[in-house]
């Protein structure tokens, strides 16, 4: 038999001189040449070195409740495993051997293969349970795969225990798709009169088969994780934040990631990929116990569990909390603690009257200590009016923690929102965690979409109001907390507590103070300084100059209702301004709804003016006002935005043209 070229492949031919040199090896003598490949020699000394038996006649094996623990904990690997091994079944059974598959620790999980195949097999504990790492049993295709993460075939002599040697087999690592870390070996085994050199081959393509199913699996589940947790990653922007799946991988990292070292001696693998071990929710909970860092606080993590189950965890890491000082409520009436003569508003953009009022208002309400109720349409601007607030009030200097009341189940939100002490439930972590009333205590809490909180959830949430008290779950401690709460909702509150939808006495306890937010079509002329704005901004994200609008571009943008608000803008402008390559952005870009646009998702048209007002341009202005009004049936807040402008400018318009009416006669009064 010609002897092959390829190492990884025995050759055949030279068995009894592989036996000789591997008599040689034991003997501690000399054993350059011998035709045995360098990585079985590797692996003979490996194994020299693990003081394992060449006399051994078998693996040993793992107790069978241990393997289904271990097939439990493989999870993703032994589902994706399965049907692929079951493709190759009725192929192995003509040639004899059997197919297999074992976790990274060389345990065999799952076995296919024709029943004489089996029978010999398990004479050796090739078997399910059987383990084959090298430490164990020497030399042998699953091994070293696992030591050298490297495909392998090992034929009779080359293996290294002496009751191995009448077989042959190939094996193949299966490497995490993301990470690149060894998951498991798929294996195929048979007597050595089964060798063929293209089994080699074919568990390659198996272990590629699998990994191809995992790294199917993991974007879909990413792409999920992704998506429920999108807005942390901006409501944080000033920590650091790690989003890792259900395995304890790197997904995703944002912030301030040097400042967590150096606060607190963060040591974390931050790039995409790498994995923490205790956060493997496929891990025993004292497994993942053992393995939890010491840097790693409960408190930061958050756990994103959805209907499907545990996603994966939010780890967010307060870098500024070291330089916070402690702060406390002050008295009512107190001056307010922000910084004087900043205007922490200012960068909420607009001119409007509408959001010139809302914004007069909020800094009026900013330093009082009382609760603040935010009304609006989704995406209007309401987590950016709660930190103005927040940053205006009488606690700057205190935390600010936000919590959506309609992303999380019923029982997520009260650990959220209350914490748990430990034993509280199945899972709770050793020492309990805080909840978000403690870890906003001196400070302020954003309870966004208030009017999702469930209804039998409220009393608990008007207790602490009305107390200032929290009590953990599982726990009977009573805690102090000194907390300014800031609800936000785009319901009707006030409707729904009528309806019996929302309890009314904790309706009346939060909207001590309303404030509406207006919607973006309601404050038209603001959207130009918003756009420039955003220009700006993403011309600092992206490296690069600010990029000119061509200006049917800037028209339909401006003619466009934004039915979700300043969210909806920021979105669609930063994916015109990344997809454009120079520095222009033309129509070409436009989103296909905006680009059409409509009738039902345009801005209100001006009324078309008379022909007769042609003339001069007081006149055509007076003509269009006059339309615009009569059109609005006078309601002169409508008018205005008929025409564009803000309700203060029509109000300076109107009292021109009266004063130009008077000066000229009566004849010439508005009509």
């Amino acid at each position: 038999m010609t002897p092959s070229s390829n190492p990884l492949i025995p050759r055949i031919g030279d068995e009894q001189a592989v036996a000789m040199t591997w008599e040689r090896f034991l003997a501690d003598r000399p054993v350059s040449g011998g035709g045995v490949r360098d990585v079985v020699l590797d692996s003979w000394r490996r194994s020299r070195q693990g003081a394992v038996d060449p006399a051994l006649p078998c693996a040993p094996a793992a107790d069978p409740r241990k393997v289904e623990q271990l097939r439990q904990g493989s999870g993703d690997l032994y589902v994706a495993a399965r049907p692929v091994l079951e493709s190759l079944r009725d192929i192995l059974c003509a040639s004899g051997t059997l197919i297999m598959l074992s976790d990274q620790s060389g345990t065999i999980l799952d076995l296919n293969g024709e029943s004489r195949a089996r029978d010999a097999g398990e004479q050796i504990n090739l078997a399910a349970g059987g383990r084959w790492s090298e430490e164990l049993i020497g030399t042998n295709a699953i091994g070293t795969a696992i030591a050298t993460q490297l495909p392998v075939q090992i034929y009779a002599s080359e293996h290294y225990c002496i009751d191995v040697k009448h077989w042959t087999c190939a094996a193949a690592p299966i490497l995490d798709p993301m990470g690149r870390t060894l998951l498991g070996v798929v294996d195929v085994s048979g007597v050595k009169e089964t060798f063929h050199g293209h089994t080699l081959g074919l568990v390659i393509a198996a272990a590629k088969q699998i990994e191809a199913v995992l790294a199917r699996r993991d974007y879909e589940r990413h792409g999920r994780l992704l998506a429920h947790t999108a807005d942390s990653f901006t409501r944080y922007a000033n920590d650091c934040v790690v989003l890792f799946d259900h395995l304890g991988r790197v997904v995703k990292t944002g912030g301030s990631v040097q400042l967590a070292r150096e606060a607190f001696g963060v040591r974390l693998p931050f790039e995409v990929g790498g994995r923490v071990a205790a956060l493997d929710t496929s891990l025993p909970a004292d497994e993942r116990q053992r393995q939890t860092p010491a840097w790693l606080r409960g408190e930061w993590l958050h756990p994103v569990d959805t209907r499907e189950g545990i996603l994966g965890s939010l780890l967010v890491i307060p870098v500024g909390a070291r330089a916070r000082p402690t702060t406390h409520l002050p008295p009512r009436g107190e001056a307010p603690g922000a910084c004087p003569g900043v205007d922490h508003f200012a960068d909420i953009i607009g001119t409007s009257q509408a959001i010139t009022v809302a914004k007069a208002r909020a800094r009026r309400v900013a330093p009082l200590d009382l609760p603040v109720l935010l009304l609006g349409e989704t995406g209007a601007g309401k987590e950016i009016f709660a930190r103005a607030i927040h940053k205006a009030s009488a606690r700057p200097g205190g935390p600010f923690v936000a919590v959506n009341c309609g992303a999380l189940t019923r029982e997520l939100l009260a650990s959220e929102l209350f914490g748990y002490s430990e034993g509280a439930f199945t899972g709770a972590r050793r020492g309990g965690l805080p909840g978000k009333f403690e870890q906003a205590d001196g400070g302020t809490l954003f309870l966004d979409e208030i009017g999702e909180m469930p209804l039998d959830m409220q009393p608990h949430l008007l207790r602490v109001l009305q107390d200032g008290v929290v009590v953990r779950l599982g726990d009977t401690r009573e805690r102090k907390v000194a907390v300014r709460i800031i609800a936000a909702t785009n319901r009707d509150l006030q409707a729904d507590a009528g309806a019996g939808r929302f309890r009314e006495d904790l309706f009346h306890r939060l909207c001590v103070v309303s404030l509406s937010l207006p919607a973006l079509r309601e404050r038209p002329d603001d959207i130009e300084a918003i756009l420039d704005c955003l220009n700006q901004r993403f011309a600092r994200k992206y490296g690069c100059p600010s990029k000119t609008l061509d200006d049917p571009v800037r028209d339909q943008l401006l003619r466009y209702r934004w039915p979700g608000n300043i969210r909806e803008l920021q979105n669609v402008f930063e994916a015109m301004f990344a997809l454009s390559d120079g520095d222009r952005i033309d129509s070409s870009l436009l989103p296909p709804h905006i680009a059409a646009l409509p009738e039902h998702l345009a801005m209100p048209e001006l009324v078309s003016r008379p022909q007769h007002a042609s003339g001069r341009l007081e006149e055509m202005e007076r003509a269009a006002i006059d339309a615009a009004v009569a059109s609005a049936g006078g309601n002169l807040s409508l008018a205005a935005r008929n025409l564009g402008i803000s309700r203060s400018t029509l109000y300076v318009k109107l009292a021109a043209i009266r004063s130009r009416s008077q000066a000229a006669g009566p004849e010439r009064g508005l009509q």
